[in-house]
């Protein structure tokens, strides 16, 4: 049997071509283009790489449990898809069995039922028809051959069409001896498609991906939810520590990394509403697809490929699935598809725009909803955050203006059980003075107030100003003196958004005497308090109205009533 082509970078042929591939834009993988979240990454930069990886994946099983609502125990996870669908053929397929395989598709179920054994019984859906699912047919081939098992893949590549999950669920219970595979590893882009990953059925098995939409196709990372008796017979036959450490721990952070990932799809569905608008009249036709990759038709599909090629620009070639007249594109970010449609208009687009930032409305409208999301956080989680997640918070405050590049800001992690007990406690009798402050009435309404998280938070971190720092040379000081603090609240500010970036909650604790937290933390006489914040991910979902105003301690006015021209 010969290797099947498939899509992604052939770095052969790269070389063969001279082409480099820093400057090489991939439109030819069906994978997350915003890559994945900074989650991951950090969980990959502390996974532990010396070690043997757990043989049976509990953590991932268990978090993927969760996330799905299905037993752990339903869960077998493979080294990506492809290694899940050829250890499924050799487990169930026997010599001479007939299989079903609805196309055009991926080709390895059908390389994956020959090397089994087994006959392949294509059904292929036609261009006529845009692809539609050939439901008479393929029920036609159920009712005329003992069909041993079929493929499908829902949603399909290439095709991007969905099945209707009626007609499945029928099929399966009108031919019980048929094994169905479906393959949902395209599914997270295709939130109108129902998952049959709760099915309760003996003869189903569903695949999953988390290569795709999870940005984590070089890492493998597949799974199977499947019932007795062939979860034991998968386990029995699986090749130990086949998901190595990395994509199990890769794997468990994406699971957490929800807000990312939903925000990452949503913008790519925007994406490719506009790329499918500007394309529209540059050729000769779309087929309509249900996923952010879609089929393009043309006069010839290897010689497009090889055109774009040379222009530095990546398309699947879809000879290999039987179409010679299409290729196929997935959606990029908004920069790279805008180079994609330049250069197959033939323009010349400079490489430095590849660098240029660009804000894209999805962008913009993200950043709005960061703002938005920017405000205290007072219920935490009190699990830890990932390795190396603090120092990254830090590195971005730090990127904040600051006046004659003084930094002056200095940064105290308390971490010590005994000097947290202390700040607790100036809390509590700063508390007790400011609420002593108000009325009977008010006083009561203070009380309910939550202003804190300091027992729960993982990490607190004050954040202190040194009012005359050497660093700067004075630059700006002497007219405003004033600035330096402003630097601080800005650091403080880049602190808050990129925390609220990572999914990490902050809290802003102001009912704190200064001089009392100089003494506790032990630091020089001249610093001066700014901030002292509680930080973790956040115990429940935040309400798109202050909590503050949610109980009617104060509201937020309009813009107007503070923002005046003279």
């Amino acid at each position: 049997m010969t290797p099947e082509i498939h899509g992604g970078i052939d770095f052969r042929e790269l070389a063969q071509l001279g082409i480099s591939f820093d400057e090489l834009i991939d439109f030819s993988s069906n994978i997350l283009p915003d890559g994945p979240a900074p989650g991951v990454q950090l969980a990959i930069q502390r996974g532990d790489v010396a070690g043997y990886p757990d043989r049976e994946c509990l953590e991932i099983r268990a978090a993927i449990a969760k996330r799905m609502g299905v037993a752990s125990e339903s869960i077998h996870m493979g080294n990506g898809c492809s290694e899940l669908i050829h250890a499924i053929a050799q487990d169930i397929i026997g010599v001479g069995d007939r299989v079903l395989v609805v196309g055009p598709t991926f080709s390895e179920y059908a390389r994956a039922t020959r090397i089994a054994g087994g006959v392949v019984l294509a059904c292929d859906a036609i261009e006529r028809d845009d692809f539609a699912i050939p439901y008479e047919r393929i029920e036609r081939i159920f009712l005329d051959h003992s069909i041993r098992l079929v493929w499908i893949c829902n949603p399909n590549n290439p095709t991007g069409q969905t099945y209707s999950q009626e007609r499945l669920v029928d099929w399966m219970a009108r031919f019980p001896n048929t094994m169905f595979v479906i393959d949902e590893s395209y599914i997270d882009f295709a939130p109108a498609c129902p998952s049959l990953v709760h099915s309760d059925r003996e003869n189903v098995i569903v695949l999953r991906s988390m290569t795709k939409a999870y940005a984590l196709a070089g890492l493998r990372l597949g799974y199977a939810v499947v019932r007795e008796p062939w979860r034991n017979r998968l386990r029995d036959r699986s090749v130990p520590w086949s998901v190595n450490a990395l994509a199990q721990v890769a794997g468990v952070a994406a699971l957490h990394e929800f807000e990312y990932y939903q925000s990452a799809l949503q913008r790519l569905t925007t994406s490719k509403e506009w790329l499918l608008e500007q394309l529209l009249p540059m050729v000769k036709r779309v087929i309509p697809s249900e996923t952010p990759f879609f089929l393009v038709k043309t006069e010839n599909a290897t010689q497009l490929r090889g055109n774009l090629l040379q222009k530095g620009i990546l398309v699947r070639d879809c000879t290999s699935f039987g179409l010679e007249s299409f290729v196929r594109i997935a959606v990029g970010t908004q920069e790279q598809n805008e180079i994609l449609l330049a250069r197959w208009r033939g323009e010349v687009t400079a490489l430095w725009r590849r660098r240029r930032p660009t804000w894209d409305l999805p962008f913009r409208d993200q950043l709005q909803k960061l703002f938005q999301m920017r405000r205290d956080v007072r219920r935490f989680r009190t699990d830890p955050l990932p390795s190396g997640a603090m120092r990254k918070l830090i590195e971005s405050a730090a990127l904040a203006p600051s006046v004659g590049l003084s930094q002056p800001w200095r940064f105290v992690s308390v971490q010590t059980a005994e000097r947290r007990s202390k700040v607790i406690a100036e809390f509590e009798t700063a508390n007790e003075q400011a609420a002593a402050r108000y009325d009977d009435q008010t006083q009561s309404e203070y009380r309910k107030l939550k202003l804190a998280g300091l027992r729960e938070a993982p990490e607190h971190i004050a954040i202190f100003l040194e009012r005359d720092p050497d660093q700067g040379r004075g630059l700006g000081r002497a007219t405003m003196p004033e600035s330096v603090s402003y630097s601080v609240v800005a650091a403080v500010q880049n602190f808050w958004l990129a925390a609220r970036a990572e999914g990490i909650g902050v809290g802003w604790v102001s009912i704190l005497r200064t001089e009392q937290m100089s003494t506790i933390l032990d630091v020089p006489a001249d610093w001066e308090l700014i901030a002292y914040l509680c930080v973790g991910y956040p115990s429940m979902e935040q309400e798109d109205t202050p909590e503050l105003e949610r109980l009617g301690w104060e509201r937020r006015h309009p813009v107007d009533t503070f923002w005046m021209e003279r």
